[in-house]
């Protein structure tokens, strides 16, 4: 552990306290738009202009496209950043480079030069977001580092995020378009994708997800040809499926073979994404070997993203927060062939009853929690919607309890799932671990 306290201009801030820092910033700008991303990296000497970018949007997948193009760039030898939110176990997962966290000593000196900027912000009336802080200390972390590509994850939309304030990016990535956000994105998938596609930027290369939705990809082609990007779609049918399971999947794509960690036919198309982006990169003159990326996706790992906790019990940590997500969950719950022990806990933010529905109706027995966060839904008032969907529905106070209820029930032809936001993940990986623990 790196908890030193430092001691910069007089003024100390250890690891903890940077951390509050930057919580203590409100979640959003009074003023949407890029002002204050834009003024605070200003002060910080525009970061930001000495890296090169692969930027991805979307609603579903991008954390998992992400990681995958780290991976192969990783494995090909670049020195490689990855941004990426939210976390699932420390704040720090936000901010990688080469695979490993920022370092706490080092975010917190990062931290107090960005402070200093913050200081000199408010003397023009101006005061950053939380996402602005966090993003702009990874473009310090990522920028200090030298890192020859940054593969960044957009926070929320495209056009306004604060990841958009990049002039230039290798290549921009649509992954899965669908409703999330819809109060600040818009209610239609058009006006979403138009949304996301704000983060195209003029004559550059934009690959989409291989299976958008109609509606989504007319938009991202209309934005394509008014900005005059290359679109690339990745041809889903060209895929030979080998093998799928919970465990992961095997085929074959561009005359290789693949094996992908990630559970989910949805993987396997962000995988397509992913590759398209590489591939796109490779043509701009970075060198990367079949054999780089081959290993690369082999290598893969993103926490709660079906996430198998043990195989024997199976027990799976997932993300799925939305909808969409929820089906692709369903979908992979289908590949075990087990009856299915659920965990959920969502925001109440979210469009709750449709993804919690679809996961309940999947479900012998649905647990009800209450993530740890102000925005989570009762668990009671989940249970109490999902009556008569599942066919046994409990609230439980704590994940713990909703595990310790779980743990006698588990069969060989029995599986658990734990799902609905990344927030209860975050709550729920080590109580499940500790039960798992190398199994």
């Amino acid at each position: 552990m790196e908890s030193a306290c430092l001691s910069i201009g007089g003024v100390a801030m250890n690891y903890q306290e940077s951390e509050n820092f930057i919580h203590s910033f409100r979640r959003f700008t009074k003023e949407p738009g890029l002002k204050g991303i834009r003024t605070l990296l200003s002060f910080l000497g525009d970061p930001q202009k000495k890296l090169r970018f692969i930027h991805i949007a979307g609603t579903n997948g991008k954390g998992s496209t992400t990681a995958m193009c780290a991976s192969v760039l990783q494995e090909a030898g670049y020195r490689t950043g990855m941004f990426v939110s939210p976390y699932v176990l420390t704040f720090r997962e936000r901010i990688q480079v080469d695979g490993q966290m920022i370092p706490e000593i080092e975010m917190a000196a990062l931290c107090e030069k960005i402070q200093t900027a913050v200081d000199q912000m408010a003397e023009e009336g101006i005061a950053p977001a939380e996402f602005e802080v966090v993003t702009a200390l990874g473009m310090l972390w990522f920028a200090k580092q030298k890192c020859d590509v940054v593969c960044l994850e957009v926070g929320l939309g495209g056009r306004l995020d604060a990841t958009n304030i990049i002039d230039h990016s290798l290549v921009s990535v649509i992954c899965a378009i669908g409703y999330d956000h819809t109060q600040i994105l818009g209610d239609t998938l058009q006006k979403i994708a138009s949304e996301k596609c704000g983060i195209l930027k003029p004559g550059g290369v934009c690959v989409s997800y291989p299976k958008q939705d109609p509606e989504a990809l007319a938009e991202i082609m209309k934005q394509c040809a008014e900005k005059e990007n290359r679109l690339i779609i990745p041809n889903a049918e060209s895929v030979e499926f080998c093998t799928e399971s919970i465990l992961g999947s095997q085929f074959r794509y561009h005359d290789l073979t693949f094996d992908l960690p990630l559970a989910g036919r949805h993987q396997i198309y962000n995988f397509l994404t992913a590759f398209s982006a590489i591939e796109a990169v490779k043509s701009q003159g970075f060198t990367i070997s079949d054999k780089n990326i081959t290993n690369g996706i082999k290598n893969v790992s993103f926490p709660a993203r079906l996430e198998r906790i043990s195989v024997e019990p199976l027990v799976v940590l997932d993300g799925a927060h939305n909808l969409q997500g929820c089906e692709a969950l369903v979908k992979a719950m289908d590949l075990t062939h087990k009856k299915k022990i659920v965990i959920m806990g969502m925001l109440r933010d979210k469009d709750w009853r449709s993804a919690s529905s679809r996961i309940a109706q999947e479900a012998e027995m649905f647990f009800a929690v209450s993530p740890e966060n102000p925005r989570a839904l009762p668990a009671e008032e989940l249970a109490k919607a999902m009556e008569g969907i599942s066919d046994k529905v409990e609230a439980f106070s704590s994940v713990e309890l909703a595990v310790q209820a779980a743990l006698p029930l588990l069969r060989e032809d029995t599986a658990l799932f734990c799902c609905g936001s990344l927030y209860l993940a975050a709550e729920a990986r080590p109580i499940l671990l500790a039960q798992f623990s190398g199994k």
